[in-house]
């Protein structure tokens, strides 16, 4: 038995080494936690930090349009795209040499929710809104435990960082409140 035991450890001592390539491979993608998907879609930006010749406009220029859209309540994300598409700026980082977040958080405009974090709780406050009119939709359930799961998950890493406070919980009943 100790013979067939050594083979079997050898065969799949094996197994784990062909796995290893294939994870390696370019090809391989890992899957999303939550859907189907393994898409690989994302924008390259390009390899000169430098910003690009026709930007005219100039560092405390750009820091004073984020400082007033984020005034209007805009979130950083929103500020980028709509500089980009409203004063042709393409990175904001390669004009200022600093992100959205960290300009408004040097000007103290930063939210006090991260925003990927708000709008899953935005999220998750609509799907319960929906569930209380919809009692029997099984679906829009299940759906709501992964995006609280997603909340919680998320709500780990960011008291691990420091961005949210240690004491910080997510509690359906005052989420409404978190994203009034």
């Amino acid at each position: 038995s100790s013979h067939f035991g050594s083979s079997s450890l050898a065969r799949e001592a094996e197994d784990i080494q062909a796995l290893g390539h294939l994870l390696r491979s370019p090809f391989f993608k890992m899957g999303r936690v939550y859907g189907n998907g393994k898409g690989m879609a994302s924008s390259a930006l390009p390899y000169r930090r430098k910003p690009p010749t026709w930007v005219k406009m100039k560092t405390e220029d750009v820091c004073d349009h984020i400082c007033k859209l984020a005034k209007k309540g805009l979130a950083p994300s929103q500020i980028g795209v709509t500089l980009r598409d409203s004063f042709g700026i393409p990175q904001v980082r390669s004009v200022t040499g600093n992100k959205i977040l960290r300009i408004l958080k040097a000007n103290g405009l930063a939210p006090t929710l991260p925003e990927d974090m708000y709008f899953l709780i935005k999220k998750a406050v609509a799907i319960r809104k929906h569930l209380d009119k919809n009692r029997k939709d099984k679906d829009s359930k299940f759906r709501l435990i992964l995006v609280e799961s997603r909340i919680h998950r998320l709500a780990r890493y960011y008291k691990r960082v420091k961005s949210l406070p240690a004491t910080w919980k997510y509690v359906s009943a005052t989420a409404s409140a978190l994203v009034a």
